[in-house]
């Protein structure tokens, strides 16, 4: 029996930062709005044969061949089979449509579609909520991450989503059902350019966490900004013109959070977009390098990207919405 999970990665468009703890436990809540990509992580699990010298065969960006749990090196994959009480031998590997490390929200899909492959292979039914906040559980309290939730919620439900995190600890997950049009409308209008630039999010978040209390009013002010364009968007009454306008507002705040989250290309990069007629952007996640999203009339497109790849060694690549969260199939 071999069992293969699919998880979408995500992009957030407002709120993110004030899904961290440090904010939401002291002001009340916070809220995020970000929507599943059509690019997945896939995690393929399998009893490991006898045959083999060693009990449990990894295969991701390394390989790893050991004999006892405690051994693995990897810290999501040797966490979730604690947690499960797997102690099979066992072969588990990894395929992904995008670099790790890229703010795409990786290593929660992963977590996320870790844990949905050894339920099944475990032959135990779980709901996505479950995956969602125990794979949160994995990251943030006993690996200690300085993250927030959204990635697990993200990946486990996905579709475009309002998220609210309450200072009990509760989610609300609220689908933004009715907004086909718009989903269309901002997948269409957005240009993402790969920077080749990959790195660590904790070192991003470990800043913004320690900034949380000065960065108060900037939070709550795109806590804020999430709830405005929650309401808009489920009014259908967001153009792309303001949609773009509240990313840009949106981006400027948020790089103001941590030293990390903006560096000179994409400064250089944002302004170059900005002056060619872009309404606004973001760089994806915790920032520092990743994805560089504009947003932009379809007109203004070609103009942005000549004058991006020409000066710089940027990838341009495609992102679509998916409204699919995590799966997983047994194959016999």
């Amino acid at each position: 029996m071999i069992v293969i999970s699919k998880t979408p990665l995500r992009i957030s468009f407002s709120g993110g930062g004030t899904d961290l703890p440090s904010f939401y436990q002291q002001n009340n809540y916070g809220a995020v709005i970000s929507s599943s990509i059509d690019s997945y992580i896939y995690v393929i699990v399998k009893k490991h044969s006898s045959l083999f010298n060693e009990k449990i065969r990894l295969n991701y960006s390394s390989v790893e061949l050991v004999n006892d749990l405690e051994q693995v090196k990897n810290p999501i994959i040797r966490e979730c089979l604690k947690f499960l009480n797997i102690s099979d031998n066992i072969y588990i590997t990894t395929v992904a449509d995008c670099p790790g490390a890229s703010g795409l929200g990786s290593s929660s899909s992963f977590c996320v579609g870790l844990l949905n492959a050894l339920y099944k292979y475990k032959g135990i039914s779980t709901s996505i909520g479950r995956l969602a906040e125990e794979a949160a559980h994995i990251e943030i309290n006993i690996l200690r991450r300085p993250m927030g939730k959204q990635d697990h919620y993200a990946a486990a439900y996905g579709g475009l989503n309002y998220f609210r995190f309450d200072a009990d600890g509760s989610v609300t997950i609220r689908p933004i059902s009715n907004s086909g049009k718009i989903i269309e409308m901002i997948f269409e209008n957005m240009i993402s350019f790969w920077t080749k630039m990959t790195r660590p999010s904790e070192k991003v978040l470990t800043e913004q966490n320690q900034k949380s209390q000065t960065n108060q009013e900037t939070l709550i002010k795109m806590r804020e900004q999430a709830d405005l364009l929650l309401k808009n968007i489920s009014n259908n009454s967001i153009t792309m013109h303001r949609f773009g306008t509240m990313i840009h507002e949106g981006w400027e705040m948020k790089r103001s959070l941590a030293s990390q989250i903006s560096n000179t290309l994409i400064d250089e990069c944002y302004a170059i977009a900005y002056n060619k007629g872009a309404y606004g952007g973001k760089i994806s996640g915790a920032g520092g390098g990743g994805f560089l999203n504009i947003f932009a009339k379809k007109n203004d497109h070609q103009l942005i990207i000549k004058e991006l790849l020409s000066q710089y060694d940027l990838v341009r690549y495609k992102f679509n919405h998916d409204s699919l969260g995590t799966t997983a199939t047994i194959i016999d």
